[in-house]
Order: structure tokens, then sequence, then C-alpha cells
């Protein structure tokens, strides 16, 4: 019984992202030394018209650079199926900074979208 429970510990272990976030994880706190990166991955079905832009607030502060903006499809062949909106972004400088998240329709008016996610991204 031990050894399986050392082998479902090590299992755990080893499922876990360093410095991934999700859409349930709005709200949270990420520290990262410079050099590091974070990957925000969140849901999106390109077939809806929605899309994920993310923003950086204060914007004039270069705290985090981003690296990467991907969307992997989903491995179905489904019509219509959805993928994921995979962002990197590195810490360049010390400070903190927030990324805001927005789900909406490129071609409708940005005046009354609100952010969808908030993430606090603290560089040491």
């Amino acid at each position: 019984m031990k050894k399986i429970c050392i082998f479902a510990l090590l299992l755990m272990l080893v499922g876990c992202e360093k410095n991934v976030l999700y859409p349930g994880d709005s709200g949270k706190t990420v520290y990262l030394k410079i050099g590091e990166q974070i990957t925000i991955k969140l849901p999106e079905n390109q077939s809806t018209g929605y899309s994920w832009r993310m923003m950086t607030i204060p914007q004039s502060q270069m705290i985090v650079s981003q690296v990467a903006d991907q969307f992997a499809r989903s491995q179905t062949n489904t019509l219509g199926a959805g993928g994921e909106r995979v962002f990197q972004y590195q810490a360049t400088n010390i400070g903190t900074v927030d990324l805001y998240g927005f789900h909406s329709r490129p071609w409708e008016s940005d005046s009354n979208v609100q952010p969808s996610i908030k993430y606090r991204i603290v560089v040491r």
C-alpha cells in the first residue's frame, strides 16, 4: 500500500505544470524572477467569433514581455470544435503588473467590453 501511495504522489508531482495559469486562476498573484516565463491557457472556439486578447496595466512599464500567442486546435476533428489560446510572457524587469484577459469579438465595439480574467505578476 505504501508503494502505491508513493507512486500516486509522484504522478501528481510530474503532472504539475510550473507557472501555468487557467481561467479558474483569475485573481491569482504569481511571483517570478527575471528571465522566468508564465504561460496562460484559455479555452477558445474560433467558430463563435470570440477570441482572447491580453493587456498589461500599467502599459508604460516593460515588466513582462509577450513571447507567444498561439491557438492550439482540439485533437478532435469535429466541426466547430474549440481549442486553447496559449499566451506566454517573460519577466524582463523588477516590478508588478496586472494582466487582463478580454474575451470578445474583434469587430464589436470595445466600449462595453469588461475584462474576463485578471492575473497579477510580481517580478522580484
